[in-house]
């Protein structure tokens, strides 16, 4: 049986917070964030930190990817 590694764990999340929710998946990550610190859960708060870091990646790299070359 498949057990996720908690980094595998985190890229998956991204890559399904981003088809959800497009634009406003970092925003939803670090809201969820935001939310577990209050309630006091530090590891919470680290993972969807994590989650939102891994989608900010993401969005550089994909609009890094779109830009073409001038020639």
């Amino acid at each position: 049986m498949w057990i996720p590694t908690q980094d595998e764990a985190v890229e998956m999340y991204a890559r399904f917070l981003a088809a959800c929710h497009r634009s406003s998946a970092g925003g939803y990550a670090r809201g969820n964030a935001e939310k577990l610190l209050a309630k006091g859960d530090f590891e919470g708060y680290a993972v969807w930190n994590r989650v939102a870091d891994a989608l900010e990646v993401r969005e550089v790299r994909d609009k890094a990817e779109s830009v073409t070359p001038l020639s």
